[in-house]
Order: C-alpha cells, then sequence, then structure tokens
C-alpha cells in the first residue's frame, strides 16, 4: 500500500505577513491579488488582515505557493535585459507627423506592416498630447457596438451599454470641440460598418480621426478594388501612409540603442530589423541572444545568430 505524502508544514503567519507586505509594495487590490494568486476573494481579503474564519493553514499554502511563483517571476525579471526607451527613428517621426496633422480635425490613415512601430507611435502620442483617445481593436470588438465600446473605454467610461446611436451621441458629445483626436489601432479588424460609423463621428464632429493597421484597412477604402460603400471614408482621407517595413536607419538606431557596436552585429541586426516584423523582431532576437549570452558573460554575434535561429525558420545573410 503507497502511503500518502505527508502535507508540508507552513507557517501561518509567516505567509500572512508577507501577503500584506506584498499588498502594500505593489499596490494592488484585493481583487487583483485573488485574480493572480488563484485565491477566492473573500477568503484572501480576510486572509491577509487576520479575520478569516476557515482553514488558515490551507490558505498559508496556497500563498506560499503564490508567493513563490512572484519571488521566481522577480528573479527572472532581473535577468532579462533592460529593453531600451521609444527611440526617434524615421518612420516614428513621419507617423507622429501624421498624427499632428490628424490632431487638427484631419482623418488620415497609417497602413503597413507588423514591427514598423504603429502602435508605439500612438501609445507615445497619446502618452504626450492632450485630448487623444487610443483604443486597440481586436476580432471580439470588430462589429459596430463592440468598438464602440472599447472606445468609450478609453474615453473613461469602461462599462459603457447602450444601442449604437446612444453610443456614437455619447463618443460625439466628448469630442465636440474639445480639439481631440480618435486613434484606432489594428483597424484593418473592424467591420465594415464600424469603419463607416468612425468616419461620421468625424463628419459630425470634426474630430481629428487617425486609422491605424494592415494595408487592408487601405485596400479595402480605395484604388480598383475600392467598394462604393468606402466611397465616403475614402473621399475624407486627408494623409496616408503605408511603409512594409522599417527603414535601415531605423534598426540601426534601435541596435545603438542596445549598446551594439561591432559592424558585423548591427549589419545582421539590420537585415532582421528590415524584414517583416521588423523592430519587433530585432528587440526580441536581443532580449533572447542576453539571455543565451549570461553563461559566456559577453553578448557576441554567435549569440545574435542562435537567438534568430529559434524565433525564425528564415536564414539572413550576414
Amino acid at each position: 500500500m503507497i502511503e500518502p505524502v505527508p502535507t508540508a508544514s507552513v507557517d501561518v503567519t509567516a505567509e500572512r505577513t508577507w501577503l500584506m507586505q506584498h499588498k502594500d509594495e505593489s499596490g494592488l487590490s484585493w481583487k487583483v491579488l485573488a485574480e493572480q494568486s488563484g485565491i477566492k476573494y473573500g477568503t484572501i481579503s480576510t486572509f491577509g488582515p487576520g479575520t478569516y474564519t476557515g482553514d488558515n493553514e490551507a490558505v498559508a499554502r496556497q500563498v506560499r505557493r503564490y508567493r513563490e511563483t512572484v519571488e521566481i517571476q522577480a528573479e527572472m525579471a532581473a535577468e532579462l535585459p533592460l529593453k531600451p526607451g521609444i527611440q526617434p527613428t524615421k518612420t516614428l517621426g513621419q507617423i507622429q507627423r501624421l498624427f499632428r496633422w490628424a490632431h487638427m480635425g484631419r482623418l488620415i490613415v497609417v497602413a503597413g506592416g507588423p514591427g514598423i512601430g504603429k502602435s508605439t507611435a500612438a501609445e507615445d502620442y497619446a502618452r504626450t498630447a492632450s485630448n487623444v483617445f487610443f483604443a486597440t481593436m481586436s476580432e471580439s470588438t470588430a462589429g459596430l457596438n463592440p468598438m464602440q465600446i472599447e472606445l468609450l473605454g478609453a474615453m473613461g467610461e469602461p462599462d459603457a451599454r447602450g444601442a449604437p446611436h446612444q453610443l456614437s451621441r455619447r463618443i460625439c458629445e466628448k469630442v465636440r470641440g474639445a480639439n481631440a483626436l480618435i486613434i484606432i489601432d489594428e483597424a484593418n479588424k473592424l467591420s465594415e460598418k464600424a469603419i463607416e460609423e468612425a468616419r461620421s463621428w468625424h463628419d459630425r464632429t470634426g474630430v481629428g480621426l487617425a486609422l491605424i493597421g494592415t494595408d487592408s484597412v487601405l485596400t479595402r477604402m480605395e484604388g480598383g478594388s475600392r467598394k462604393k460603400s468606402h466611397a465616403q471614408l475614402y473621399s475624407r482621407v486627408d494623409m496616408r501612409m503605408i511603409r512594409e517595413v522599417p527603414f535601415a536607419e531605423d534598426a540601426a538606431k534601435l541596435a545603438a540603442a542596445w549598446q551594439v557596436v561591432d559592424p558585423r552585429e548591427v549589419e545582421f541586426l539590420i537585415a532582421i530589423g528590415t524584414k517583416p516584423g521588423g523592430l519587433r523582431s530585432l528587440t526580441k532576437v536581443m532580449e533572447l541572444a542576453t539571455m543565451l549570452s549570461f553563461d559566456d558573460g559577453k553578448r557576441t554575434l554567435t549569440h545574435l545568430r542562435a537567438a534568430w535561429a529559434q524565433l525564425s525558420t528564415r536564414p539572413i545573410a550576414a
């Protein structure tokens, strides 16, 4: 007969003390801590202050597991390389000039491949400019009503409810006369109705509107394949930008920000940064290569090649 494994003892007081310190240092609410730890809200919120009347040892074991997870993640985070901040690349400058133009009440479209810095430029502009409402769409917010709710969340209404015409009225009330800019990222995922509704906000209030996405957001509106239903939107686009991959100087600037000086390494990173995936791929390669170099003490071209081999099946000459 197999004997059951004895349950390890746990110091309830020590785990309670750690939990309270963790809550104070992290600034997390009991609701968030419950979600992160997997411990029920009513349990963890009373265990911490010491008012829980159930099996405190059982909860302490759950807290211990959560504590070990937090500590392991902290150790791994300490080993990760520190990513450079936003770099003033040529592409970023071009995109942000378009945002400034749109902020004057224009409608613009920024279309391009992944990793050119579209979202980074939008987030930075929304952070530094006033009255900018930035919302990122997804498959679940492709429809008209979900798109409106997502945007109203960015406008400070996280639980917006109502019929589509009511939600659009609230959006228009927030931006009318406010010299505002609405930036919609991943606009290529929106339905035709949702795109047309966004265009109507621009028409009704004069709010600036920037649609960001892959080149499909443009091909649905212009050229020989343009549908009649998009004619109104197409005719109102004041400026558009299409860029599939970053400039070589963008990749070189990011490599310099990672403190890469070896000419062979720089050349290798530029080759990666100017392919589909762009600067995002370059950043992932640098992160993984730095991790791979820990035991060797210094990152080299060998580590960059090994990182790229793990991240892509496409060979790059260097």
